[in-house]
């Protein structure tokens, strides 16, 4: 219980008495404290209630009173502001300074804020009030003090400017902004210090945030006032400073600023003699510190609007040309700051295309930024502020301007990585235009000792890359990446269009330098990157020119042996797990599709063919970049390339093109054996057992015909499809049968070859799978489903049977284990591609209707594909046409047809294809000039304005005129076109011998070739020409020839389209005699004394000084089947060449003959030179085919 001993321990109860506790008491004890309690809350309750009516009287009294003295103090005001105007300054100043304390924005109080702000500021012919009381103070009045009516403007003012929560202003705009604007100028008048009326409203009464209110509602009087209330402070010496970071903050960051405020806005500005140069480097200074809001995308659009903003305003006073002016160097600087703050995207990209980039910060930026702001933007990549920024990366003179060097060259940098391909694009023509880089600095870093010691040397080390500035080099490489585009060979390297030659060749090896060193290295930094795939872009197009029009010798290209290993380069890059993925590159569906062309359907995906989707609305101009775009960032997305694979990926010159030809025939042998055939190239044994999963018999004269429809079933799987289509073999040429499509049925299991496969033998679904050998079916013919058996026949119509235990020897153990390799990896399949990898066998038939009787060991062979190719490549055929020089490519008048010929003219055209590829693959050289433009798309390489020449010269050199006029008449827009006539048009002859317009654009015909469009118009044609009429044939050809050489092999291995001619056609030049006669093995009667023998020389001294260089061509081809050599010389020969002596009896009556399959010449032993010499030209000038076989 409780003490007042502060004891609170409940005490024992202890009855003395003996007696028991008496509970009654003890409740009535409990029943009187509980009465007490609840007296002692009533009595509170009435407490708090009677302080609480005390509180609400009060309250309501002093609302009384205060209602009553607003009262008072209205009709004060009233009686002061507006019926005595001219009443004491002291009751103007209570009323006023009464009015202001008890503002509180609502609807009344803004109306007296009205009545207050025409008391004080509006005005009258001697001024406003306020401005009177100013002026008498500053004249000596005592009874004025100054700062006290300051402070009540200031307190007025500030009431005026404030910003409601929910951002609407309520309050007149054009009354407050005169008040101001009065206000202000007052101020200045007084030149007052920092405390100034100016200065505190811009500092804490918001002033720039209200002008920027008010800028945006869309008044013309409003935004004038406004906008020059705005200029006054930042064109003052005395305030500027303290106005510059808000003026920034509030206003140069609105959206489209010049959209808004219209030209008297921008006169305004103008007019105030703003000092731009110390916004720019406040700008420079200060921009990270400003706070544009909380929001992830708020100061990249702040920073995208004042950079767009600045350009508009300073763009008129940067200097032209000459020495940089601080303005110049200010405005650099700022851009350069807010370029950085500005992530990479596409700025100036079209809505509809930013739409599909993932939601994320630079999703949410392209969706917020303003159309109005970038059209300003767009400002900085103007031809004169580029031309700045040219002028300024190549400032080398002091410390301080190599700053400003450094701001340019990043800034240009920025422009052409960071801002998406129309930026790059945009800011590589203007300097292209506009600036001569044969003039500027840029030509300095060429002739720098140190950079030339560093990079043209035979050694480029990454660390060396990484230490230096490449900026400037990374420009150059840039804008002559684009100038090479348009300026033709004879421009570059006969008139000195461009950098001096000795200039081309230094950064030709600077490039090839940095290029190898980053990718051997694998570097992988973004800005190494650029300067990376510049470099090698760069190299690469010279390396094609030179390969055109020769400036350097072949070695230039090379990288020292010590830096690169080329004895067992191929062995590695063929073993490289990267290099396998990547030689997996064949289109698995290339024959899926009919390759079907239409004149109207431009946007064809070509993109398996390794070339370009025409599309007549696509600048042209811009493609090129566009397509080194795509390639930079699949790159990027691709796994970490082995730097063998970087190399040849990208600067495949730089290996010795022989070694690429090795690393070829090195994939194409173990491609092979993995089908179980023999290898091609030095040192093996081709002729051993190989398997013949066709045959085919054809006439001379209807080679092409009857090969391409005997064998483009094998291509494709499918039979002919039509019946005209299915000709037969005329004259009964197979002596043992041919079905109507041209494939044989077997009747005899005799007739089977060593494979248990009978020659040509085919069924449905042959393309499918390959698991053993075919076995015959009686009354089964081609493709008609004729199988009498159907339970030997396997899930996809394939007839077979597993008879591998048959096999056996030799080569067949290869093959058995390639089958069985395939089979255990989970793939028992042969696919189409490898199926025409496989031997054909050919037989001739003469044009007596006789076979010819030679065997085909490969050589006939050999002979069908040159003798297919030169009539199937025969312009006569209609399939190909020629070029003033006489090379081949696409005839465009072929597609000129029904829907139905169009397909099987297409099929054809793949069918070519593959044949080419298939003379690729065997190591047979084919005489067939292609032009080089048509070339260049096998290896992936786009046609550009620079292959018009190899077309039609007359019109590239009429096309370079058109390029190369000069424009007598500025003013005349349409000059060019007085002297030319052009339009975006172009006529084109058809078949029928018509003429047809075709628009190069829409609504072509309508627009005319002026000064200003005619680069367009050039690649246009050069699209078309080059492109666009051929681009259903090409498609098919490549498609074709990918079939059998993957399109990877084409890519990594071929740096131009010379070098692929080179590997199919073999060298152009002489023969060399002393290498074949070095590289020559004798057997017979030759056999003991080889090249000692008498005969032996006097054969090669025949060939060499008594034949023509033609006739050497026709005894290679008597003894080889081919006019040339191997690419790498006669030692590539495979089997060798051999000359066998023949003694017998009445040698001198016989002519030599030939086995070309075994590249086999038999030469009688001739009693004289003179005989043998005879004999030898009558062999190899009769075209006897087989028959002297």
């Amino acid at each position: 219980m409780f003490s007042f001993q502060g004891d609170f321990k409940r005490q024992r109860n202890i009855n003395l008495g003996g007696r028991q506790r008496n509970d009654t008491a003890r409740s009535n004890a409990q029943a009187v404290l509980n009465k007490a309690h609840e007296e002692r809350e009533k009595r509170e309750l009435e407490r708090r209630g009677l302080i609480a009516a005390v509180t609400i009287r009060r309250r309501w009294l002093g609302v009384q009173a205060t209602a009553k003295w607003r009262q008072q103090m209205h009709d004060s005001l009233d009686m002061n502001a507006i019926e005595e105007p001219n009443s004491a300054l002291d009751n103007l100043y209570d009323a006023v300074a009464s009015f202001a304390l008890y503002y509180n924005g609502r609807q009344q109080h803004i109306d007296r804020l009205h009545v207050v702000l025409r008391a004080l500021f509006g005005c009258a012919d001697d001024g406003s009030r306020y401005r009177r009381i100013i002026a008498d103070a500053r004249a000596g009045n005592q009874s004025i003090d100054i700062n006290r009516w300051t402070l009540l403007a200031l307190y007025v003012l500030g009431k005026a400017l404030q910003i409601p929560k929910d951002g609407v202003v309520r309050v007149d705009a054009e009354l407050v902004l005169t008040a101001v604007e009065e206000a202000v100028s007052v101020d200045i008048m007084v030149d007052s210090d920092q405390w100034s009326l100016t200065s505190r409203l811009i500092e804490t009464r918001g002033l720039y945030a209200f002008i920027a209110k008010c800028l945006s509602m869309g008044s013309s009087s409003i935004t004038e006032r406004a906008i020059r209330i705005a200029a006054i402070p930042v064109g003052s010496k005395s305030l500027q400073d303290l106005a510059i970071p808000y003026f920034t903050r509030w206003i140069l960051a609105i959206p489209g600023l010049p959209n808004k405020i219209g030209v008297a806005g921008v006169t305004a500005l103008t007019k105030a003699h703003m000092d731009w140069r110390l916004l720019a480097e406040y700008i420079r200074d200060e921009m990270a510190s400003i706070a544009f809001g909380e929001s992830d995308t708020a100061v990249p659009l702040a920073a995208i609007n004042i950079m767009g903003n600045l350009t508009a305003f300073v763009l008129p006073q940067l200097s032209r040309h000459g020495a940089l002016t601080p303005l110049d160097t200010g405005f650099i600087a700022a851009c350069t700051v807010c370029a950085r703050l500005i992530p990479s995207c596409n700025l100036f990209e079209s809505s509809s295309k930013r739409a599909t980039v993932p939601v994320d910060l630079v999703a949410q930026l392209l969706k917020a930024v303003d159309t109005s702001a970038l059209k300003w933007l767009n400002g900085v990549l103007s031809v004169q502020v580029l031309g700045l920024l040219v002028r300024a990366s190549c400032m080398d003179t002091s410390a301080r301007e190599n700053i400003y060097a450094r701001n340019a060259q990043e800034l240009l940098l920025i422009f052409i990585q960071k801002w998406g391909k129309t930026a790059s694009s945009t800011v590589i023509d203007n300097i292209f235009q506009t600036v001569d880089i044969r003039t500027v600095g840029w030509r300095a870093i060429l002739q720098d000792p140190q950079f030339l010691h560093s990079f043209a040397g035979d050694r480029v080390q990454v660390s060396t890359i990484k230490s230096h500035n490449l900026a400037q080099l990374y420009l150059l490489c840039e804008v002559l990446n684009r100038q090479l585009e348009t300026i033709g060979d004879d421009e570059l390297f006969q008139q000195g269009v461009s950098l001096p030659l000795s200039d081309i060749r230094t950064i030709a090896r600077v490039c090839r330098n940095i290029a190898f060193a980053l990718y051997w290295s694998q570097e992988t930094s973004d800005e190494l990157a650029h300067i990376r795939d510049s470099a090698a872009t760069l190299a690469r197009q010279l390396f094609i020119r030179n390969a055109r029009h020769p400036f350097v010798d072949e070695d230039f290209w090379l990288v020292p042996p010590t830096l690169l290993d080329m004895t067992s380069f191929a062995d590695k890059v063929a073993e490289d797990p990267m290099f396998s993925s990547e030689a997996k590159g064949i289109d698995s569906d290339s024959d899926s599709s009919s390759a079907e062309d239409s004149d109207s359907d431009s946007s064809t995906d070509m993109s398996r063919a390794g070339i370009r989707a025409p599309n007549s609305r696509r600048d042209w101009a811009l493609h090129t970049y566009s397509n080194i775009a795509r390639q930079r960032q699949r790159r990027a997305d691709q796994m970490i390339m082995t730097p063998r694979i970087a190399v040849l990926r990208n600067i495949p010159f730089v290996v010795p093109f022989n070694d690429r030809v090795r690393l070829f025939h090195a994939l194409v042998n173990r491609d092979r054996a993995r089908l179980g055939l023999s290898a091609i190239g030095r040192g093996s044994d081709s002729f051993a057992y190989n398997y013949t999963f066709a045959e085919a018999t054809v006439r001379r004269g209807r080679i092409f015909d009857d090969g391409f429809q005997q064998l483009y079933p094998v291509l494709t799987g499918k039979p002919m499809t039509s019946e005209s289509d299915r000709s037969n073999v005329a004259g009964g040429a197979d002596s043992r049968g041919a079905s109507s499509s041209g494939w044989r049925v077997v009747d005899d299991p005799s007739e089977m070859d060593h494979t248990g496969v009978a020659p040509g033998e085919f069924v449905e679904g042959m393309s499918d799978v390959w698991r053993g050998n075919v076995r015959q079916y009686p009354a089964m013919s081609a493709f008609d489903g004729g199988i009498e058996n159907p339970e030997m026949v396997d899930s996809d119509g394939f007839a077979f049977r597993n008879a591998m235990s048959e096999i056996g020897g030799g080569d067949d153990v290869a093959f058995r284990n390639a089958m069985s390799e395939m089979g255990s990896s989970g793939s028992s399949q042969v696919s189409r591609q490898d199926m025409f990898k496989y031997r054909m066998k050919i037989t001739f038939v003469d044009q007596y209707g006789m076979q010819e009787a030679g065997i085909d060991g490969g050589g006939v062979f050999k002979e069908f594909l040159t003798s297919l190719v030169r009539e199937a490549f025969d312009p006569h055929m209609g399939l190909f046409t020629t070029t003033a020089q006489h090379n081949i490519y696409p005839n465009p008048e072929s597609m000129q047809a029904d829907s139905e010929a169009r397909q099987l003219v297409l099929d054809k055209y793949k069918f070519l294809g593959a044949v080419i590829g298939k003379a690729l693959y065997e190591g047979v050289l084919v005489d067939a000039p292609f032009a080089l433009f048509f070339l260049g798309c096998c290896v992936g390489q786009l046609p550009e304005f620079n292959d018009l020449p190899t077309l039609d010269e007359d019109l590239y050199n009429g096309l370079v005129a058109l390029k190369n006029y000069v424009v007598t008449q500025p003013s005349d827009e349409d000059e060019i076109y007085k002297v030319f006539g052009l339009d975006f048009t172009l006529t084109v002859s058809m078949r029928d011998g018509q003429r047809k317009t075709v628009l190069l654009v829409p609504q072509g015909d309508q627009i005319k070739v002026t000064a200003q469009n005619r680069l367009q118009y050039l690649d246009l044609i050069a699209q078309y020409k080059l492109d666009k009429q051929i681009a259903a044939p090409v498609r098919a050809f490549v498609s074709g020839l990918h079939t059998v050489i993957p399109e990877t092999w084409m890519r990594l291995l071929f740096a131009s389209p010379l070098e692929l001619s080179r590997l199919l056609c073999g060298d152009s030049g002489a023969i060399d005699v002393r290498d074949w006669q070095r590289n020559t093995v004798y057997e017979g009667a030759f056999h003991a004394l080889g090249k000692n023998h008498a005969m032996v020389r006097e054969f090669w001294d025949v060939v060499e000084t008594e034949l023509t260089e033609s006739q050497r061509q026709r005894l290679c081809r008597f003894a080889t089947s081919c006019e040339r050599p191997p690419l790498l010389g006669f030692a590539e020969l495979n089997p060798r060449f051999c000359i066998s002596g023949n003694n017998v009896d009445g040698a001198d009556s016989r002519l030599p003959s030939a086995s070309t399959c075994v590249n086999l010449l038999k030469l009688p032993v001739y009693s004289s030179r003179q005989i043998m010499r005879d004999k030898l030209v009558t062999a190899i000038e009769s075209n006897a085919g087989f028959d002297l076989s």
